[in-house]
């Protein structure tokens, strides 16, 4: 697509909307998520995805729409968190019996908010502030998002897809306070203990075949957050790909190309539930023409999972809770050096079989 370029930018509370109207037939995923990685007050480490979208097409199989809820809460020594956990975990969404009918996704707009919701699920956008609020799969949250540095947008300009085709997406980082409640326990998150990720996209008219694109190693989605770094990194093995976002001395910047930025697997870990071999820990890494070089080290301890069943095969998606070590090397040498919390959303193509 013309004009298919990463870029770091504002958010425009413009992207927030529904943009596509409800009566559109073609290809479509239009998504709306919001991703928390936080430090509990009572000493939870919390990971907890919550995403709305309306997806249709062949791939999908059938049209629907989507509100997922997924967490992952544990409390780990140090000493543990150098193992992986079979920890428990919620998700609901993903199944073919959680899908929702075509229009049960509702969009409320005002000139200054936008406003998603789904399922008892409600997603408030404002120019840089976010409120993610309700109940859904028993888990209540009532959380504030700041937007931490700029957004990292990928794809074409989202005027275009008011063309009724086009593909447009950002991802920004963001400071998170609030509540979530889930079996009866409510666990607060406060200022400096809560991180978070912002994401929108939207595909009209085309929608590229997840089980082709994330075949062979699959797909790394990786944040870290620190009190002085924040970064992301998207990776796919077919094609040797790699986009990357980093908020750092005031800056974000968009590091783009696998031979300026990467993952490597060092550690593995066999699930006793799924019988899959994955890699639970990772050495990320990004050099910066004339700012200079992030190295981490990521260890993930828990992890929750599900599968995107898709027309001739089947993703599984692992996401991972996990912990991190941050260096930043100026070009003049000097350093800043800091713990992390860490999440990767890690996306597979488990099989495909031919299709008639």
């Amino acid at each position: 697509m013309a004009n298919f370029v990463s870029h770091v930018a504002p958010v425009a509370l413009e992207n927030a909307r529904s943009i596509i109207p409800n009566d559109y037939e073609p290809d479509l995923f239009n998504d709306m998520g919001f991703v928390l990685r936080a430090k509990a007050d009572s000493g939870e480490d919390i990971h907890l995805w919550m995403f709305m979208y309306r997806q249709r097409g062949e791939e999908v199989i059938i049209n629907n729409e989507v509100c997922q809820t997924l967490m992952v809460s544990a409390a780990y020594t140090p000493a543990e968190k150098e193992s992986m956990h079979d920890t428990p975990f919620i998700n609901k969404g993903q199944n073919i019996d959680d899908y929702h009918k075509l229009g049960s996704l509702t969009f409320q707009d005002t000139p200054t908010t936008n406003t998603w919701t789904l399922a008892g699920r409600v997603f408030e956008s404002r120019a840089n502030q976010w409120t993610v609020s309700g109940s859904h799969a028993g888990v209540s949250v009532q959380l504030e998002w700041t937007q931490r540095g700029d957004a990292l947008y990928n794809g074409g300009p989202f005027a275009e897809l008011h063309s009724g085709k086009g593909h447009s997406a950002f991802i920004v980082h963001a400071h998170v306070t609030g509540t979530v409640t889930a079996g009866g326990k409510t666990m607060t998150v406060s200022a400096g203990n809560g991180h978070g990720i912002h994401e929108r996209i939207c595909m009209a008219g085309h929608v590229p075949a997840r089980l082709q694109y994330m075949m062979e190693r699959g797909m790394n989605w990786l944040n870290g957050y620190g009190a002085e770094v924040s970064w992301y990194i998207k990776t796919a093995s077919r094609g040797r790909s790699a986009t990357m976002m980093l908020n750092v001395d005031g800056e974000t910047l968009a590091v783009v190309g696998g031979q300026k930025a990467n993952i490597e697997e060092i550690d593995f870990w066999l699930d006793p539930k799924t019988n899959q071999m994955n890699p639970r820990k990772w050495r990320v890494w990004a050099v910066v023409k004339g700012k200079g070089r992030l190295e981490v080290i990521v260890t993930a301890y828990g992890r929750a999972y599900y599968t995107w069943v898709r027309q001739g095969g089947v993703v599984l998606v692992n996401q991972f809770v996990a912990d991190a070590v941050c260096t930043w090397t100026r070009v003049d040498g000097s350093k800043i050096e800091e713990k992390q919390m860490a999440m990767n959303e890690y996306m597979r193509t488990l099989y495909v079989q031919p299709t008639p």
